[in-house]
């Protein structure tokens, strides 16, 4: 059975989200329809060859451009009102203030409306994020959208104190309360993700664990050459430069780990806007030569820096504003290249480690510990090969995105008699 699935993002694409693009990859080679909603893309993001492989560009419908200046706004929507008169009814129904707050005040409601006039028949509305999901129930409401809900969280939506006190118009009833009630299914990527939820209000019987997948075929290590005594030691962490990345402690490591391995290197491939922050610390430490920040990468790109790196690096921290790593699927992709993992417990990260087997959690912020874990695997090549084995075999078996598509479609078609 072909379904008919509507994808509810915010940006796309988003250079963090490759998750996504698997997912969307597998449901097109299966033949799906899928239509993306998006508010909108960045002016730059890596260039993935799955986007134009899949013409992923061309099956999103944009939301337009909302001006800043308000007059303008009010004169833009005018506009679009007028283009759009046949659905007059249900652009004049965002304008419902005593129902939806400031979204109705402000004409968010109807800018992100907009893309949905030109809607189809759907059988399955996923909607990335929470955010998207209590959007979708609105859309629903006026008459834009149907089909079975179903709605992933993915981290700041179930961690982040501040977005979760906010806005007011929903946390005086429970953020999720609405969309509790309405979507029968909701997929988290680690049994900590599923805790988080539950303590948020979803009904404990509808959190699905559902990990991000990856193409294991295509995370395959080539073979390589015999390590020359001369060769830099090479770790690597693939990461956007945030707090919650917690990528400073990584970079404390590397300092002491150069006065034992002074031909070490630590690469971390990402962008974000710690970038200045550790650029700063990395000259106070003089670890220029050892250090270097890349930016951001596309797959094609990351999976050239996994094929030369000796250990993999995640040293996650739960950040101050309550967000934390739910599942860290670099940390599968860097197993999957048989690469030995050195993580912390943050989070849900070490859910998706063998501890032992295909690599080491540490206590977040431990510097020490991830030291000597490090130190551990750089001298014992034999160790870093075994737990490089073990580590591809863990993640062909459980993450590969075929198992876990077979695991969506499973969801999908429960779903769908939950809603007959």
């Amino acid at each position: 059975m072909k379904l008919r699935i509507a994808y509810c993002v915010s940006h796309f694409p988003y250079q963090s989200e490759t998750y996504l693009l698997n997912q969307l990859k597998e449901l097109l080679e299966e033949g799906h329809e899928v239509t993306i909603f998006s508010i909108g893309q960045f002016d730059t993001y890596p260039k993935h060859a799955v986007i134009e492989k899949y013409k992923l560009l061309e099956r999103t419908i944009y939301r337009p451009p909302i001006p800043k200046g308000r007059f303008k706004r009010l004169a833009v929507a005018f506009k679009l009102l007028l283009q759009n008169i046949p659905h007059a009814k249900h652009l004049l129904r965002t304008l419902n203030v005593a129902r939806y707050g400031t979204y109705a005040l402000n004409l968010q409601f109807f800018y992100d409306a907009i893309p949905f006039l030109r809607k189809k028949e759907f059988d399955i509305v996923h909607c990335q994020f929470g955010p998207n999901g209590i959007k979708a129930l609105n859309f629903r409401e006026i008459g834009l959208l149907n089909g079975a809900l179903i709605t992933s969280f993915h981290g700041f939506d179930i961690n982040e104190k501040e977005f979760l006190s906010w806005p007011e118009h929903y946390s005086r009833k429970g953020l999720y309360r609405d969309l509790n009630q309405a979507c029968h299914i909701f997929t988290v990527s680690s049994r900590f993700s599923r805790h988080t939820a539950a303590s948020l209000g979803i009904a404990a019987g509808k959190i699905e664990v559902l990990p991000a997948g990856l193409d294991t075929q295509k995370f395959r290590r080539r073979e390589q050459g015999t390590r020359k005594n001369s060769s830099p030691f090479i770790l690597l962490t693939v990461a956007r430069l945030v707090d919650v990345k917690g990528i400073a402690y990584g970079i404390r490591a590397v300092s002491t780990l150069v006065q034992e391995f002074p031909n070490l290197l630590y690469h971390v491939i990402g962008e974000g806007e710690k970038r200045a922050e550790l650029e700063e610390l990395i000259n106070s430490l003089n670890l220029q030569n050892h250090i270097c920040l890349h930016g951001a990468a596309t797959q094609e790109e990351v999976l050239e820096h996994y094929q030369m790196a000796d250990v993999f690096v995640l040293t996650g921290v739960e950040a101050a504003d309550g967000e934390v790593e739910t599942q860290g699927l670099v940390v599968q992709e860097a197993q999957s290249m048989e690469l030995p993992v050195v993580v912390t417990d943050a989070g849900g990260t070490a859910e998706g480690v063998l501890e032992g087997i295909t690599g080491f959690v540490v206590p977040q912020k431990d510097v020490t510990a991830i030291v000597e874990k490090i130190r551990y695997l750089l001298e014992n090549p034999e160790e870093r090969n075994r737990l490089g084995k073990a580590g591809r075999a863990f993640v062909v078996e459980q993450y590969d995105a075929k198992v876990q598509h077979r695991r969506l479609m499973e969801l999908y078609h429960r779903l769908l008699r939950q809603e007959a």
